[in-house]
């Protein structure tokens, strides 16, 4: 699968305002291209097994040579200098884009409870209005889960990209001391507003039913589908067994009564982004087959369990580690 192109797919079919704040996947892995690679080209000569001592054992060396020249590597330093970067900026970005949308849905459940007193001067078509509005909550809300996992994924693949071009032993590390511990890996208050607003979106549409009006519209539906069904398989197809808490909530939803047609420039909107998906949704299907043809061809030994041991001498900022929330 071509990630960084399916990045970008996620990225334009998302808020514009988020732009700046997704990972810099592309200029990550252009530095990783100007690194020298440490990987033995496979036309070399094989290095002569050192002489065995009296003890039957090889002469080999106490220390690591490439083990202190990871910090010393211009390349390396500039490397992990935007890598700790993006990290932090991500981070940060996560953290306030949940605090909104906590009021959103403050705000949401508030006009909820005025809608359903009794007294309440609305107009005619309030729950309409209300159900569009949850709609709108629900579905940024899954795109900020789509943000922190396709976040979480770039590290992870672009560490895995710069350990196999370099021969350093780098990503166990870092993904265990830093990406771990972020809030965008573990994120139970983002899921519990999903799954509140579901529980919402579900009581309007009842009212609506009996009114005999129309919800959410099938190319709304088909959307937010989508997007939950993207999230399932990015997370499927990451070997790794961090965002537990994701795997471990199921949501379906189905989300009614739907209209079978709307016309408008909004319709058009979500019709192209729902395009989008379905092709980052099929890349990512085809990958995750690849993956398990792969495993299957290679026998019991590619089930490994996910923790790898871990590395070290890699540079990991003090300040990068955060609270697992």
């Amino acid at each position: 699968m071509k990630f960084c192109k399916n990045l970008q797919r996620v990225v334009d079919i998302s808020d514009p305002e988020w732009a700046p704040y997704w990972p810099n996947y592309k200029m990550l892995k252009k530095l990783i291209k100007e690194l020298p690679s440490l990987v033995p080209a496979e036309d070399a000569k094989p290095t002569p097994e050192p002489p065995k001592n009296n003890t039957g054992s090889s002469q080999k060396p106490q220390n690591n040579p490439n083990a202190s020249a990871i910090g010393k590597s211009p390349g390396e330093v500039a490397f992990f200098k935007l890598l700790h970067s993006e990290f932090k900026k991500v981070t940060m970005f996560f953290e306030r884009a949940s605090e909104e949308y906590k009021i959103r849905e403050e705000r949401v459940q508030e006009g909820m409870a005025i809608s359903k007193q009794a007294n309440s001067i609305m107009v005619n078509e309030k729950w309409s209005l209300m159900a569009k509005s949850i709609h709108r909550l629900y579905k940024d809300l899954l795109l900020l889960e789509t943000f922190a996992i396709m976040t979480y994924c770039s590290f992870s693949k672009i560490l895995k990209k710069h350990d196999k071009v370099t021969g350093y032993e780098t990503r166990s590390a870092f993904m265990e001391n830093v990406v771990n511990k972020a809030n965008f890996t573990h994120y139970p208050h983002l899921l519990e507003m999903i799954s509140r607003s579901e529980r919402m979106h579900e009581q309007v549409s009842q009212i609506l039913l009996r009114e005999g009006k129309e919800g959410l519209y099938e190319d709304e539906r088909l959307f937010i589908n989508m997007i939950n069904r993207l999230n399932e398989q990015v997370l499927n197809g990451e070997d790794s067994n961090s965002n537990a808490i994701r795997k471990d909530t199921t949501r379906r939803l189905s989300l009614t009564p739907l209209a079978n047609k709307k016309e408008s420039s909004e319709a058009s909107t979500t019709a192209a982004a729902t395009s989008t998906l379905r092709a980052v949704l099929e890349d990512t299907q085809n990958a995750n087959n690849a993956k398990i043809e792969a495993s299957d061809d290679g026998g019991s030994h590619h089930h490994h369990d996910n923790k790898r041991p871990a590395a070290t001498n890699i540079p990991i900022a003090p300040d990068a580690k955060r609270r697992a929330v």
